[in-house]
């Protein structure tokens, strides 16, 4: 049997749908949407039916869904599933205790937690099962002592438990009873929401005593998982009956009755406003007491199943049928061509009066109008790529690669040429249109085409630009020129590089002209300065040029959009603010920029009209927070970022770190440096850092990371120690020092004793001899000497006589200087 509530929604929904379609084919106009992201299993989510979204301690954003739960870093999505320990993969709730583990409740009513990287089941599941009678168990949150409540999607029975045990439950009286029953409904701030009959047991609990059945009534199981404090002593709750506020008594304030769609949840975000989904978009409520009937809808006609608002302040929104739209400000919108196939490239932006057209690549033209746009013509112009256009003063437009005319319907048409390429128009003063052709410049004026110097000026025009003192200027690939009745004048000072000037903007007086690869051109009347990369621009390419109300220029490049703070004199700038697809941008490919009024500007990018609200009084994105997230030492992974000891055999060393730069994802940028080993910073998109056979000593490492607006981070640092050898140490190296000089002193004695003993031997032989000299040098001895001597005197023999006194004396003579040593 069908249910008829059931029945009369899906009836509501297809007349929506059928009035939405109407409307866009009958009156052709398109809605601006928010800028998004789309995550879904292409980038790894296990699959788009998304049931919740959380945002851990850590950074870490949680996506909860029936094929298991999804843990991403701004890079990629780690999955979780029943291999990693989940009792089942379709995962209802999702929260966190105080000591950082992730709690999560499957669809059967286990509840389980995740502890680093591993999954553990909640040993006071079966105890819960058993109290339940058939009943599935729901929200649940931990207090200041981190106990876990537990209680129903109906709220009949809360359980408190601790460490894994489950050690009370309050349930409802029983027949004879006493009528005491608490009905739960969730943790708002620091307390717990209760309904309750009967008296107050706990000061940390709020009640309400009247109302009661009205307020169960209300919203069925889904409300006791949507209540949420909208003002002191004030709730609101949400559901499928309808969305109330109440007051501590109990009392109604105020409520709005039956929606014909299906509830998801009701949300704070950071900014402390309301959040309501349900099946047909994100209700952004502007007043708690008017509810759902004044607020923005976002994702209309999408089953947003939650909401969440991250600390950098993006918004995710769950969808149960797409995955997550991820969106980095919900101020920027884009407007784009919902044709299957169609290409969403807008080139030109033209205002004519109070009227706001443009047009895309095809020619085909649009109205914008109270933040609303208007298809003006259903089909594109069959000429080429379209440019350019120009909504003629008198009426009607011109547009196309080989311009033609048609009426403000778009439907009555006429060619003006077909020899030229319109690349660029402009509105004078007196209704002329000025036109920048391929090769050269023309003019079209009460319905006439005419070419301008058509002999002697040839050049491939880019941009036509008429001043205050209503002199026309065209930006060529050779340089400006200066358009009279007699000629073309060239700006000699753009001719020389040449400047390939692509727009002019006129400023106090000076005339600034945005080039392809030399940047930004300034010419003050009598000089040219050029001002680029180095100056702060981010890009020397620029496509094109807008001033703002506080004096600022934009310009528009492939790298976004860039706002210039320019110094009295208009000679130098300090870069504003920077905006690009992390800022929610559908692309970072600006063609052309226009100020509607002091609060917003539309901008032309390659994937839809981009509309902006005061962008110029932005104040800046919040420092990225970089945090390091895993250490490597060889093949050991750690994950605490204390400080690391490493030996003289494990000095190799990998440091992860993550700044969580959802915005930035993988275009994220970081710089690190170790102290005492590099001093400069290096610069990378990595998102880890290693070091090889680092030398003994004490080192700092220092990471930081940039956001999109150019801004760095303060540093997370990590202590790391490499121990010497003990070779290396002082102590070993003493007692070294303290061997050698030992050896040193041993060597030394030793070579002293070595010496005194041979000169004790030698002392000994010399004695020896010396006796044995004496003992030859008897009287006997010394007679036969001399008196031989005599013989060979008296014989005459005087040359032998003189020998051998000789040797005798020499013989005497040593025997003396021996008894001498003696």
């Amino acid at each position: 049997m069908i249910d008829p509530k059931l029945d009369r929604m899906i009836i509501r929904c297809i007349v929506f749908t059928f009035l939405v379609c109407f409307h866009h084919v009958a009156w052709g106009q398109l809605l601006p949407q928010s800028s998004y992201k789309l995550f879904n299993t292409n980038n790894g989510l296990p699959s788009t039916q998304i049931q919740g979204l959380f945002e851990d301690s850590r950074h870490f954003i949680w996506a909860i869904t029936d094929r298991g739960v999804a843990r991403f870093d701004g890079y990629r999505f780690q999955v979780y599933s029943t291999r990693h320990g989940l009792p089942t993969n379709n995962v209802l709730l999702i929260n966190e205790d105080r000591k950082g583990r992730i709690w999560m409740m499957c669809n059967t009513g286990e509840y389980c937690y995740m502890e680093g990287d591993s999954i553990y089941p909640f040993q006071g599941n079966n105890k819960i099962k058993g109290m339940l009678r058939d009943r599935l168990p729901g929200p649940f949150y931990f207090d200041e002592q981190d106990t876990l409540w537990v209680t129903t999607f109906s709220g009949i029975q809360l359980f408190k438990c601790y460490q894994d045990s489950v050690v009370e439950e309050y349930k409802p009286a029983q027949d004879g009873e006493a009528p005491d029953a608490m009905y739960y409904l969730r943790r708002v701030g620091e307390k717990m929401l209760t309904l309750q009959i009967g008296e107050v047991s706990t000061a940390n609990q709020i009640v309400t005593n009247d109302n009661l059945n009205y307020l169960l009534t209300l919203a069925g199981e889904c409300k006791l998982a949507c209540s949420v404090r909208v003002d002191e002593h004030k709730w609101a709750v949400a559901g499928p009956g309808g969305y109330v506020v109440f007051d501590e008594g109990g009392s109604i304030i105020t409520h709005y009755s039956t929606s014909p769609y299906i509830f998801s949840t009701l949300e704070h975000d950071r900014l402390g406003r309301l959040w309501l989904t349900n099946s047909n978009g994100a209700y952004l409520l502007d007043n708690y007491n008017t509810g759902p009937a004044q607020s923005t809808v976002f994702f209309e006609g999408h089953f947003i199943s939650a909401m969440l608002q991250d600390r950098q302040g993006n918004y995710w929104f769950g969808d149960r049928d797409n995955g997550i739209f991820f969106v980095p400000d919900l101020e920027t919108q884009v407007v784009k061509d919902p044709v299957v196939g169609k290409q969403n490239k807008i080139v030109s932006i033209q205002q004519r009066n109070n009227a706001i057209y443009y047009t895309d690549a095809g020619g085909k033209l649009y109205q914008y109008q109270d933040s609303a746009v208007s298809i003006i013509t259903d089909e594109d112009v069959p000429s080429g790529v379209t440019l350019d256009f120009a909504a003629l003063p008198t009426g009607g437009f011109l547009v196309g690669n080989k311009p033609i005319v048609m009426n403000d319907q778009g439907r009555v048409r006429t060619q003006v040429t077909t020899n030229s390429t319109m690349r660029k128009t402009f509105v004078t003063t007196n209704g002329d249109v000025m036109i920048a052709l391929s090769d050269g410049l023309a003019r079209y004026s009460n319905g006439q085409w005419q070419t301008l110097h058509a002999e002697s000026f040839k050049e491939r025009s880019n941009v036509v630009y008429q001043r205050k003192d209503g002199s026309i200027w065209i930006g060529t690939n050779k340089g400006v020129y200066k358009y009279e009745e007699t000629g073309m004048i060239p700006l000699k000072e753009t001719q020389a590089a040449p400047l390939r000037v692509v727009d002019i903007l006129e400023w106090n007086n000076v005339m600034l002209m945005a080039t392809r690869q030399h940047g930004l051109a300034v010419w003050n009347g009598s000089a040219l300065s050029i001002l680029g990369e180095g100056e702060g621009l981010v890009s020397n390419t620029i496509d094109c040029l807008m001033k703002d109300p506080t004096g600022g220029v934009w310009i528009g490049s492939s790298l976004g959009l860039q706002q210039l703070v320019w110094n009295a004199e208009f000679s130098s700038f300090k870069p504003g603010r920077w905006i690009t697809t992390a800022n929610g941008l559908p692309s970072n490919e600006i063609n052309d920029m226009l100020l509607v009024d002091d609060q917003t500007m539309l901008v032309a990018t390659n994937d839809g009209m981009v509309i902006l609200r005061t962008p110029w009084v932005w104040q800046g994105a919040a420092k990225p927070i970089v945090s390091i997230t895993a250490i490597q030492l060889g093949n050991e992974i750690r994950s605490e970022s204390g400080p690391i000891e490493l030996t003289s055999d494990q000095n190799d060393l990998k440091i992860s770190f993550l700044s969580f730069n959802f915005r930035m994802g993988s275009l994220a940028q970081y710089r690190y440096r170790l102290v005492n080993l590099q001093n400069d910073w290096v610069v990378t998109s990595n998102t880890s850092a290693e070091f090889w056979a680092l030398d003994p000593g004490k080192y700092v490492f220092e990471v930081q990371s940039v956001n999109e607006d150019g801004q760095w981070s303060e540093s997370a640092t990590l202590p790391v120690t490499v121990h010497p050898h003990f070779a290396q140490t002082w102590w070993f190296r003493g007692l070294v020092i303290l061997f050698v000089v030992l050896a040193i002193i041993a060597f030394m004695r030793w070579r002293y004793m070595q010496k005194q003993k041979t000169f004790e031997q030698r002392a000994k032989v010399a004695e020896l001899k010396q006796q044995a000299l004496n003992a030859n040098m008897n009287p006997h001895f010394i007679f036969n000497a001399l008196n031989s001597i005599q013989h060979l005197v008296l014989t005459n023999k005087t040359l032998e006589a003189n020998e051998y006194l000789t040797d005798f004396s020499q013989l005497i003579r040593m025997n003396l200087e021996g008894n001498l040593e003696q």
